[in-house]
């Protein structure tokens, strides 16, 4: 019996003692009930109460025997040997058994590894100094690894809770066992074991750095040939460009979102020479934005001739193989071999083909303002996204410089400028070098064949045709080869050629429009000089014809030194009629990129004795969409010089109002185009201008309005507040001599 019917035994007794002592209810006060008749009762109530608590340690113990059994972890019971006495259900799939049953009454030290057994078994001796006091049970845990069964279970380690369960009666206390998985993290850890065992003996130099090209990882390797320096590896990159890559190569990682290759040469501190393979990767985060770039820098210098430079071999097979070395892209000589096979395959079939020019716009100014290692990496990430563009109907090179060209076929037409448009997409889309985001157009001129040739030259010479069309046009677009782009080509051709002539001849001359006061028209305050040219046998040359011909092919500079020097000739020779007039000259964007142009204008003014208060340059709006903070700079310097700068066509373009601060802007010119609507009732241009007016008026600035043609333009000018105006409706473009007698 136990201890808890034993109580409730007593307790029945006792109540039944109790019960005898008081009168029942259901009898007269003065009588009182034998043991005879209170003994049945008694034992039918104790029956009760005990059938009751026998349920209620039944419904107790199923509960306990359920959470046991169902436990989602193992969870053995063992005794002080080992054996195991109990097992929940989960225990199957760790030991692979059926059920628990045959888990009862085993061994655990043949279920688990030598060491894990050894382990258990020191735990499990120590038991004899355990009290029956829960309080003093002791806990452990350590790994254990469960060996693999016969019916495939894999090698398991798990983690084993061990507490020694309370001692009931005499019997020596069992240990609970539950046991939790970390076959994962186990092999997780092994892994990482190796990875750090592999990083540290690796041969190569294993090195990471993120997008700022800060040296953010670097093994063992890696470390020995930097040490000392890897927080200022910045500073000295570029004497590890041949160990580490370079620059150049993490930028066009970043960018094409590829791997690429380059062999380094890298000399060691002693002098040595040694050729090393570099490979790169882009390493993304979860999100998978490029985070850094890895790489891989291998010694092979017993792989290749002594004393040779690996980078000039590289280069001559990559050119060999018809490969453009920087690029990776075909280069000339691999193309036409290329084009000449798909010729004589569309000639077989009677398809087409179509050829590309493709010229990256303002690539030149990016490169030096961004630097020639920048510009080699945007042209590698470039290479890769026509790739992606073209697939794998097509080829794509590099003819050097920012000159690519494209050749599809297997297309019609429409699927070939829609080929084209996504190559123009994905050039447009932002590169980001060191948190900077640069943005590149290019300018696409297209040839087909037959129709344009039926030779790799002749297309070629079409397909450049077209693309000065494109760059004359505005840049950023595709523009087809066409018979008049032909006869345009021939005259461009004898202009440029009499263009050099002229130059060196000195055949140019000014001729000035006036800018009068719209209030007094008689009275001229200022003139635009505009440069005229006239050929012997050209005849005259119009300035939208010379002047970008110039820009394309790099007489800029030239032309606009030979505008100077007229302009000083001129102002020479007003000086000495007591004559003191500012005019305003329109020099090229691309002067501006001349690092000693300011230098040469301000001397030049100098020696001739020429204030600078009388030179206005002007300069056209939409030519400051492709100006670098260093133009910019520039520009104030001529300011703070005295020289006074003009932007001209406002309202055409997208300039910045901090431009005009940081230019310290005098002049605003509204062009002609919106003064042409003034005054007939188009509201929108009329509140465009007004807009400027009060902007001018509002930062100081003169605004001058251009192309007059009618009173009624004029009358609306006054009444807005527009001063200062220049058109046909007071003076044509005059000739110096015509001009002097104007102010004479």
């Amino acid at each position: 019996m136990t201890d808890s019917e034993t109580s409730s035994m007593s307790a029945a007794r006792g109540n039944a003692k109790a019960g005898a002592e008081r009168p029942d209810p259901g009898t007269s006060p003065g009588c009182v009930l034998d043991d005879a008749d209170i003994t049945p009762h008694l034992l039918d109530h104790q029956t009760r109460e005990l059938a009751n608590a026998l349920a209620t340690a039944e419904i107790e113990s199923e509960y306990y025997r359920g959470l046991f059994e169902t436990a989602p972890l193992p969870v053995l019971v063992l005794d002080r040997s080992g054996v195991i006495r109990r097992a929940n259900l989960t225990a199957e799939r760790v030991f692979g058994v059926r059920d628990p049953a045959p888990l009862v009454n085993r061994s655990i030290y043949r279920l688990i590894d030598t060491d894990s057994a050894n382990g258990l078994h020191q735990y499990l001796s120590g038991g004899a100094r355990l009290t029956t006091s829960p309080r003093d049970t002791l806990r452990q845990h350590f790994m254990i690894d469960i060996l693999p069964k016969g019916n495939g279970t894999a090698h398991l380690t798990m983690e084993a809770h061990l507490a020694w369960l309370p001692i009931i009666s005499s019997d020596v206390g069992d240990v609970q066992m539950l046991l939790v998985d970390r076959t994962k993290a186990a092999e997780r850890e092994k892994q990482q074991m190796l990875s750090e065992a592999f990083l540290k003996e690796a041969s190569s130099l294993m090195h990471a750095f993120d997008r700022e090209g800060e040296l953010t990882f670097a093994n063992a390797m890696t470390e020995a040939h930097t040490q000392g320096i890897e927080s200022d590896i910045r500073k000295v990159r570029s004497r590890f460009n041949g160990l580490l890559g370079s620059r150049a190569m993490d930028i066009e990682v970043l960018t094409s979102g590829r791997p690429c290759f380059a062999p380094g040469i890298h000399v060691t501190p002693s002098g040595e020479r040694r050729n090393v393979i570099i490979g790169k990767f882009p390493i993304r985060d979860e999100s998978g934005s490029h985070v850094a770039v890895g790489g891989i820098s291998t010694d092979i210098t017993e792989l290749v001739e002594p004393k040779s430079d690996l980078e000039r071999v590289f280069n001559q097979v990559t050119a060999s193989a018809g490969r453009d070395p920087l690029t990776r892209l075909l280069n000339r000589t691999g193309f036409m071999e290329q084009i000449n096979e798909e010729i004589r395959r569309a000639e077989a079939s009677g398809s087409e083909l179509f050829l590309s020019f493709i010229d990256i716009d303002g690539f030149k100014e990016t490169n030096d303002v961004m630097g020639h290692e920048v510009g080699d990496a945007l042209l590698c990430a470039i290479a890769r996204r026509m790739e992606d563009a073209i697939g794998e109907t097509g080829h794509v090179a590099r003819f050097g410089g920012d000159e690519f060209v494209l050749l599809l076929a297997n297309r019609t037409v429409n699927e070939a400028e829609a080929c084209l448009e996504c190559v123009l997409d994905g050039i447009r889309m932002p590169y980001e070098v060191a948190g900077t985001q640069i943005i590149l157009t290019c300018s696409v001129g297209l040839s087909t064949f037959p129709r344009d040739g039926t030779s790799a030259e002749e297309l070629l010479r079409a397909a450049d045709l077209a693309l000065y069309a494109s760059k004359a046009g505005g840049r950023d677009r595709i523009t087809q080869c066409s018979d008049a782009l032909r006869t345009d080509s021939e005259r461009r051709l004898r202009i440029l050629s009499s263009l050099r002539k002229a130059l060196s001849e000195d055949s140019f001359r000014l001729v000035f429009q006036p800018k009068v006061d719209l209030h007094n028209s008689r009275r001229i305050v200022g003139a635009e000089a505009l440069l005229r040219w006239k050929d012997p046998l050209l005849g005259e040359v119009a300035p939208l014809e010379f002047v970008p011909l110039a820009e394309l092919n790099g007489l800029s500079n030239a032309l606009d030194l030979r505008v100077l020097k007229l302009f000083v000739e001129q102002q020479k020779s007003l000086f000495s009629r007591g004559v003191f007039l500012p005019i305003s000259v329109n020099i090229s964007a691309r002067s501006l990129y001349a690092a000693n142009f300011v230098k040469t204008v301000i001397s030049f003014l100098d020696f001739n004795g020429i204030p600078t208060k009388y030179l206005i340059m002007e300069i056209t709006e939409t030519s400051l969409l492709r100006f670098s903070s260093d133009i910019i700079e520039r520009l104030g310097q001529l300011s703070s010089a005295g020289i006074r700068l003009s932007i001209d066509d406002f309202g055409m373009g997208y300039a910045s109002l901090l431009y005009l601060q940081k230019m310290n802007t005098s002049e605003l010119k509204i062009d002609r185009s919106f003064v042409a609507n003034l005054g007939i009732g188009e509201t929108q241009t009329e509140r465009i201008v007004q807009a400027i007016l009060i902007m001018g008026r509002g930062l100081d600035i003169d605004v001058v309005a251009e192309g007059i043609e009618t009173e009624t333009q004029r009358e609306w000018l006054v009444n807005n507040g527009c001063a200062v105006g220049q058109g046909f409706l007071f003076k044509r473009p005059q000739e110096r001599k015509s001009f002097e007698r104007l102010l004479i």
